[in-house]
């Protein structure tokens, strides 16, 4: 995991700073090459190009998508803390 994980950074930065770009497609690069890194381990060529889909599909799909931000990404300390108190019920709320 350790070799797969600075495979895919060091491949995503080298995308970037090649293409001149930074978006999903470099992330798809980057996941191909960590999915062949899962291959190679088995030593397996079905088995690293079927990695190389899987994690450029599911990496580029996360890139492209935005990530995971989440409701709370972009708020004020005071937003956030209206937010989170929303989310539950008060006692009150409970016995009505």
């Amino acid at each position: 995991m350790a070799a797969m994980g600075g495979v895919f950074a060091g491949v995503d930065a080298a995308a970037a700073q090649i293409r001149g770009k930074d978006d999903y497609k470099n992330s798809a690069i980057a996941g191909c090459a960590a999915g062949l890194i899962a291959g190679a381990r088995k030593r397996s060529i079905p088995a690293a190009l079927g990695g190389c889909a899987f994690f450029a599909a599911g990496m580029a799909t996360y890139d492209y998508s935005g990530g995971f931000e989440g409701a709370m990404h972009g708020m004020t300390r005071e937003q956030r803390d209206e937010y989170r108190a929303g989310l539950f019920a008060s006692a009150e709320d409970l016995k009505k």
